[in-house]
């Protein structure tokens, strides 16, 4: 298929299935064998070898951390020789022509795997009503639309792709260990971090704008990425290179906050994704979102949110 013969795929997937007769890889899933004993359709490759690529019944997100690439995706042909990112659905198409000394990671997840309603009838008619689920489906648009300049390919800054690559080691390795009987509430959270770290870096590249990156765009990305560490506006200065002033100044015109309020938003906002998303402990989510004590997160929450986390959890998951 060449350039000029390439339609751009429809923004909404025609279909995650195939016929009986199609080879495909083996169905992702994996087995809760250590507490419920439940199937839970997701997966992990630590090396992946691109046999019957991507899966059929689930998106796949493939990290590439090392090798010289030349491949063609979506009839686009590419030479990478940096790392990069593939969101794929099966409707894709990736035929490799060459790779050297190479290295790639993969999880495969249905979209079920993050909200129960994002079945494939309801992600291809996409006619939530509930501003949850909207905001779900939304967050798999990475692996969804398709056109001239996004064919399910992302090139990310060193920093940003660090920490993907970490969040993916962690995913793989909970799938590996099953660690406790929050296996699965973890790899959600991780998946989540990893797709709203990549949400805006997607929608730049969809609609062909480039990003001249200021201090702020730096300082923001840095939250993203560490907001779960014990984060100051001098540490976030410094790595920014820019002083305190400036970089809180900046902030309020991008955000209307300044830059620790910016801070515990984000937290805030991630607290609430674990609290819609996972049945962790209010301990662990509070760790998860750069909160030392629990009673604090709580107050901070409350604060913020008119009502107690556990209040939180209740109302959007009752």
């Amino acid at each position: 298929m060449n350039e000029a013969a390439f339609q751009p795929a429809p923004l909404l997937m025609a279909e995650m299935v195939l016929s009986e007769k199609t080879q495909e890889r083996k169905p992702e899933m994996i087995k809760d064998r250590r507490y419920t004993g439940n199937i839970i359709h997701i997966d992990f490759y630590a090396k992946e070898t691109f046999q019957n690529y991507p899966a059929k019944d689930s998106l796949t997100l493939t990290l590439a951390t090392d090798g010289e690439w030349e491949f063609t995706l979506n009839g686009k042909e590419y030479t990478m020789p940096e790392p990069f990112l593939l969101c794929l659905n099966a409707s894709d198409e990736l035929k490799i022509r060459r790779t050297g000394n190479y290295a790639a990671k993969t999880f495969c997840f249905r979209p079920t795997f993050i909200n129960s309603r994002l079945t494939p009838g309801a992600v291809i008619s996409n006619t939530f009503e509930n501003t949850e689920d909207m905001h779900d489906r939304n967050l798999i648009d990475i692996f969804m639309k398709r056109n001239e300049y996004y064919r399910g390919l992302l090139k990310l800054d060193t920093p940003s792709m660090m920490q993907v690559n970490s969040w993916l080691s962690v995913i793989g390795a909970e799938c590996l260990s099953q660690s406790d009987g929050r296996w699965t509430c973890r790899i959600r959270r991780y998946l989540l971090q990893i797709l709203y770290l990549l949400e805006d870096e997607f929608l730049l590249c969809f609609e062909n704008k480039s990003l001249q990156k200021r201090p702020i765009d730096y300082a923001l990305e840095y939250i993203h990425s560490n907001y779960h560490l014990g984060l100051t506006l001098e540490g976030i200065s410094r790595y920014t290179g820019t002083n305190r002033t400036t970089l809180n100044n900046m902030c309020r015109q991008e955000t209307g906050m300044t830059l620790m309020q910016y801070l515990s938003h984000y937290r805030i906002k991630m607290a609430k994704e674990a609290l819609r998303h996972t049945n962790l402990k209010l301990s662990e989510i509070s760790l998860c979102c750069g909160y030392n004590y629990e009673s604090y997160f709580v107050r901070k929450f409350t604060e913020s949110c008119g009502m107690s986390p556990g209040e939180y959890r209740k109302k959007h998951r009752g």
